[in-house]
């Protein structure tokens, strides 16, 4: 593994002979860590990386920026040199990085995923979200409340306030990120797009989720599951079983 590799991903159960490998995103704030039990639950033939981006976990010491170039040079690295079909699964902010992330790689010509799975995330051309935009631009006590409010982190960190105040910097560089995306148009994305909406979702509604169609010319299907914004955490089962059925119909395509 190189160290590019080594820095990015984290891969709790190596399955070297798996048929797929799903790198995952996370939600703002989160780490790689958030996708440790995936592996055990999803499909025998998929291996699971979580995207670990810096400022979190085994990254804390680094700023909190996200840098797209390189994450899609760890891709293209662990993607060449593996030479299996992968898939990608992005949660909320982690959809939008998905997304920006296969961009980034189709103009570089690299190779691009087979799927991209979108959870809780409102389609990159639409704005629009009381929950969570503008939370970079707020005093920290604000941005915090309004994370909690919105299910955005576990309960025991939710409850421990000198916790909150280590993760501030990493939620706001997060939210940072979003408030100053713009969306530029591009083509579609010749990548089949699965969208995962929770039905109890305050901050993305269904319309936004079904927007995600106009970005790919390879096929769109938006799937539901009884949840609010972070149902990857409450109603994960649902969401595995979801994503092990579609990637099990992938490997019998092969």
């Amino acid at each position: 593994m190189s160290t590019l590799t080594a820095r990015w991903f984290r891969c709790p159960r190596p399955l070297p002979q798996a048929a797929h490998r799903l790198f995952c995103l996370p939600y703002a704030g989160a780490g790689a860590g958030v996708f440790h039990p995936w592996p055990a639950a999803l499909a025998p033939d998929v291996e699971v990386l979580g995207v670990q981006l810096p400022g979190r976990e085994n990254r804390i010491v680094e700023p909190a920026e996200i840098d797209l170039a390189e994450l899609a040079a760890a891709v293209t690295d662990a993607t060449t040199s593996d030479g299996r079909p992968y898939a990608l699964y992005g949660h909320s902010l982690g959809a939008r990085l998905a997304f920006e992330l296969i961009r980034t790689l189709r103009r570089a010509g690299a190779s691009l995923p087979v799927r991209l799975y979108v959870g809780a995330a409102r389609a990159p051309h639409l704005t629009g979200s009381a929950t969570f935009d503008g939370l970079s631009r707020v005093p920290g006590d604000e941005l915090l409340a309004r994370v909690v409010a919105g299910g955005g982190v576990p309960e025991a960190v939710a409850g421990e306030p000198e916790l909150l105040e280590l993760l501030l910097p990493t939620l706001r560089a997060d939210f940072t990120w979003l408030d100053d995306y713009v969306y530029q148009p591009e083509a579609p994305l010749p990548v089949p797009i699965r969208a995962v909406a929770g039905t109890l979702d305050r901050a993305v509604s269904m319309e936004q989720m079904a927007g995600w169609e106009r970005h790919t010319s390879a096929g769109f299907v938006l799937h539901h599951v009884e949840g609010g914004h972070f149902f990857l955490q409450d109603r994960q089962a649902d969401l595995i079983a979801l994503l092990s059925a579609d990637l099990t119909t992938l490997a019998g395509d092969r």
